[in-house]
């Protein structure tokens, strides 16, 4: 090991004026650290036309959650291949106080795409009393492990979610792993059985589960034949489907042994579902009444407007929207690019995006892929965050990494996102939070190719100006 910096902590000063701006760029730096003041005026020229953000405190949206990634397989697997020191240094750098915050994880409910083989806990045919059920090595082996070293850093601070991928194939209406295969109906009972066995299981193994969904995307089977020619461990479910199982079977039967605590979120699938999808759940007054919210994935987002996100909330204030799975390159030819400042900014527009428009909680996919962007049973490769070398010993930080970053460090759980105005600020994304620890936080993210100067107007506050940097990511934190 050559290198691992740490994400800056930044605190609170006896000067109130004080704001510390904290900078990554195309350029080559990250977690740059630089401060200023704010003041009553500030003197520009007469011929220049500067961008501006003004802070409205008053304009208070939806909590914050916090932000996590993905214990998959794959995941798993790659950080076990570092030597322990190593890869105490990558778990660090998620969840470790000199990390980037991350209190969220969503592990897989058995096998998925990302994993060295497709499986479930249930693969003895027609074992329909469950008593075969067990956990497999990818679990005892691999993922259980990482998700406590994490949960030990983070002193216990992370919540868990997951979504099972596939039911056993003697569960199922065709005997296969992918796509447009269903759920027999003689198993609903059995499969919300399974769901509980799996909470029973890593209960006996240290962990208890925050959330879950009923499927990971159930209506894949629309869209993935269009834009891939492959096939993932799925399962097909329409909302009708979803919200009756959960309704008859799911839910009563995490009641009945004591699990009623674990949230349940509807859909796991892309904004293609939606506002369909959640209107068909959440019209149902029992279903409403079980449900905490809709899980999205960011698969898409370029061709739907994230209005339909406004459309459910205003539908159904109560219910959280979570962003649950997203990741770069699924689209292109080369998988992993090393060093990708475009895919940083996917990144960060998406989190501004997203969250401008009621998401709670952006969860990334897997946390650590190898040079190949796997492993992958089906050869399905993506990009991640960090990429693990094992072969060197080594691991990557990728600019994608301090894109999330710039939000998970600076926006702890509980943070409130609040309103901003602006005006002369082309190809400029920001937003901004008022933070549980009493502060105040402003991303940017300049999209253009050269540096800008920008007015930032806090009527709390004062004004100020700040260079932006060509290319950048800019987190403004300040009491």
């Amino acid at each position: 090991m050559t290198y691992c910096d740490e994400a800056p902590n930044v605190s609170r000063t006896s000067n109130q004026a004080k704001y510390f701006l904290i900078t990554s760029s195309k350029s080559g730096s990250f977690f740059h650290v630089s401060n200023g003041v704010y003041k009553k005026s500030v003197k520009t020229h007469r011929s220049a036309r500067l961008g501006k953000i003004t802070v409205n405190r008053k304009n208070i949206y939806q909590r914050i959650y916090g932000f996590g990634g993905a214990v998959t397989d794959s995941a798993a697997i790659n950080i076990h291949e570092l030597t322990h020191e190593v890869s105490e240094y990558l778990l660090r750098s998620y969840f470790g106080p000199h990390g980037i915050n991350y209190n969220f994880i969503r592990t897989p409910m058995g096998g998925c795409d990302f994993s060295t083989r497709p499986y479930t806990y249930a693969m003895v045919e027609n074992d329909t009393s469950l008593h075969n059920f067990d956990l497999q090595i990818e679990d005892y082996l691999y993922k259980i492990p990482i998700i406590k070293r994490a949960k030990e850093m983070k002193k216990g601070d992370i919540k868990l979610l997951t979504a099972p991928w596939s039911a056993s194939l003697w569960m199922k209406t065709e005997k296969s792993w992918t796509l447009n295969t269903k759920l027999l109906p003689e198993h609903r009972q059995i499969w919300a059985n399974y769901f509980v066995k799996f909470f029973e299981a890593y209960r006996h193994n240290g962990l208890e589960f925050w959330a879950t969904t009923t499927q990971n995307e159930p209506e894949n089977y629309k869209y993935i034949p269009l834009t891939s020619n492959t096939t993932i461990n799925a399962m097909a479910w329409t909302a009708e489907e979803e919200r009756d199982w959960v309704i008859n079977y799911l839910a009563p039967t995490l009641k009945k042994n004591n699990f009623s605590h674990i949230k349940i979120f509807s859909l796991d699938d892309t904004r293609l579902s939606i506002p369909d999808w959640p209107k068909t759940v959440f019209e149902d007054k029992k279903a409403r009444n079980i449900f905490s919210g809709t899980a999205v994935h960011f698969y898409f987002d370029h061709f739907i407007s994230p209005s339909v996100l406004d459309e459910i909330k205003e539908l159904f204030p109560e219910k959280a929207i979570l962003y649950t799975e997203a990741c770069a390159g699924v689209f292109e030819d080369k998988k992993v690019m090393l060093g990708s400042w475009k895919r940083a900014e996917l990144y960060a527009a998406n989190i501004i995006e997203t969250m401008s428009h009621w998401v709670s909680t952006w969860i990334d996919w897997n946390i650590a892929l190898n040079m190949n962007g796997g492993p992958n049973w089906i050869k399905n490769f993506v990009d991640s965050p960090i990429i693990v070398n094992s072969t060197a010993n080594e691991f990557y930080k990728q600019p994608m990494f301090y894109a999330i970053g710039h939000f998970s460090k600076y926006v702890p759980p509980n943070s409130r996102r609040i309103g901003t105005k602006s005006q002369n600020i082309a190809n400029i994304r920001h937003i901004a939070f008022s933070t549980s620890d009493g502060g105040t936080v402003l991303v940017i993210l300049n999209l253009n190719e050269q540096d800008k100067e920008i007015l930032i107007d806090d009527p709390k506050k004062g004004i100020t100006k700040i260079n932006v940097l060509a290319k950048s990511i800019n987190t403004m934190k300040y009491w």
